[in-house]
């Protein structure tokens, strides 16, 4: 019984000493992905992008906030009034597409860092989705009855 019990001390110190690099190796995993330098370094035009969308997004905040302000009273439009409009339009495009790809590549980041992320983010989005496209009186039903959810 003595051989058995030393196996098993052998055992579980191995086991632990494996555990315990495996927890290393997962700490220095996590240090490197959320230090941003590292992250820049890796993949410099990503977070370029991602700073410029977020300049973007904010500018947008901000001039949208001076636009509601200064709105012009004009009686009829104009050609001045329609180039603008696209213009604004063009820029508007723009930004949903930076903030679409921006969303893209936070989603993928994370996960790559959470496991089973982008199964759940999926399960989620088809329940949203489930729900944006049904009937109201459908919508009832599912929240009167939450075990059919």
């Amino acid at each position: 019984m003595g051989t058995t019990t030393n196996q098993i001390e052998n055992h579980i110190e191995h086991t632990r000493e494996d555990l315990g690099a495996n927890l290393q190796e997962l700490e220095n995993k996590v240090k490197s992905v959320t230090d941003w330098r590292r992250q820049f370094e890796n993949n410099p035009m990503t977070m370029i992008g991602v700073a410029f969308g977020g300049g973007v997004l904010l500018g947008a905040m901000m001039n949208g906030a001076k636009r509601n302000r200064y709105t012009r009273r004009s009686s009829g439009p104009r050609a001045a009034d329609r180039e603008s409009n696209k213009t604004l339009q063009t820029w508007d495009n723009i930004k949903g597409a930076l903030i679409g790809v921006a969303a893209t590549r936070v989603k993928d980041f994370i996960g790559e860092v959470v496991p089973d992320f982008h199964q759940h983010f999926d399960k989620a989005q088809s329940h949203r989705s489930t729900y944006a496209s049904s009937d109201p009186n459908d919508i009832r039903e599912r929240m009167s009855d939450p075990v059919g959810l």
